[in-house]
């Protein structure tokens, strides 16, 4: 017989990223992670079409999917896949009076406002969010989510072929927030920022909530790392890399004039020590701080970034 048993919890989350997979599961027990198992591999030029995993809606994902399942020896839980930031939208939409279930079915009259292609050709899925009007009230939204029903057939399709159970389909814009939030938020709002490898992203959260996404499509390649961050590759990069978060920064905020912080987090593989000051000397933050999500979440796993996206996913 046993007493106060913990509740334990597995979850996966899968990523795919310029000729890389990163696959990571976690047990979670009483709001404790701990690494299951973890594994990323280069996956062979064989099995690529081109750099990009999901070029042509992800047509060439079965070769890829067969050598991710034969270099993981089982995949015991259904996982998380991460849509890539280029290939999942993120919108902010407003529907006053509507429940979720009729926002999601109203929506698809006005889907072409929100995304560039037609609702046919389209999946989308929808969220109940609570967004700041000005600093003292605020209404209900919704946040939209969309990507090409092609893609998604592709990677349907691809992972059950190699009998790769997938539990859902996640823009990796999401998994990252999840990844860099703490379980529970220590402030009412603030600014997230993932340097990349390829592309970035800048957030508003708000409550534990997005509020507004910007995909940058700027990024620190990891030949450019390698370098180390006092090459002068890398200080071009990162100075041409705040740059469009600043511009971009200054958008968002004039988009969502409700939303108001002095905190700012960076993270992701690009982010160090030398970028965060640049920051500090260019973004007007009380709060410019580099955080890593897994100490985040006290998960004792060396992580440089990469594993970002797929934390995220695994925590879902």
């Amino acid at each position: 017989m046993g007493f106060f048993l913990k509740k334990k919890k597995i979850s996966a989350g899968l990523m795919l990223d310029s000729g890389v997979f990163r696959y990571l599961s976690l047990e979670c027990a009483d709001d404790v992670y701990t690494v299951v198992d973890s594994v990323t591999e280069k996956i062979p030029e064989g099995y690529m079409h081109s750099d990009d995993p999901f070029e042509d809606n992800g047509a060439y994902l079965d070769l890829i999917f067969s050598y991710i399942s034969s270099s993981i020896s089982s995949f015991h839980t259904a996982v998380n896949f991460a849509l890539p930031i280029t290939e999942s939208l993120l919108r902010i939409v407003a529907m006053p009076g509507m429940t979720l279930p009729e926002a999601k079915q109203a929506f698809r009259y006005d889907f072409e406002n929100y995304f560039p292609f037609a609702e046919r050709d389209g999946v989308y899925d929808i969220a109940e969010i609570d967004y700041p009007l000005t600093e003292d009230t605020t209404e209900q939204r919704f946040l939209a989510a969309a990507a090409r029903r092609t893609l998604l057939d592709n990677i349907a399709k691809g992972a059950a072929a190699h009998n790769i159970r997938l539990l859902s389909l996640e823009p990796a814009q999401i998994a990252l927030e999840r990844a860099a939030s703490p379980a529970v938020p220590i402030e009412d709002a603030c600014v997230f920022v993932y340097a990349g490898q390829l592309r970035s992203v800048l957030i508003l959260s708000w409550h534990g909530n997005g509020i507004f996404y910007r995909n940058i499509s700027f990024g620190f390649p990891a030949e450019t790392m390698a370098k180390g961050a006092d090459s002068d590759e890398y200080r071009d990069n990162a100075f041409s890399f705040v740059r469009d978060i600043r511009s971009s920064l200054q958008f968002a905020l004039s988009q969502n004039r409700g939303f108001s912080t002095k905190s700012l987090y960076l993270f992701g593989p690009g982010a160090t020590p030398y970028l965060r000051d640049l920051m500090k000397d260019s973004i007007t933050m009380g709060t410019v701080m580099q955080v890593d999500p897994m100490k985040i979440h006290g998960i004792d796993f060396r992580n440089s970034g990469e594993w970002d996206i797929a934390l995220g996913l695994a925590m879902r």
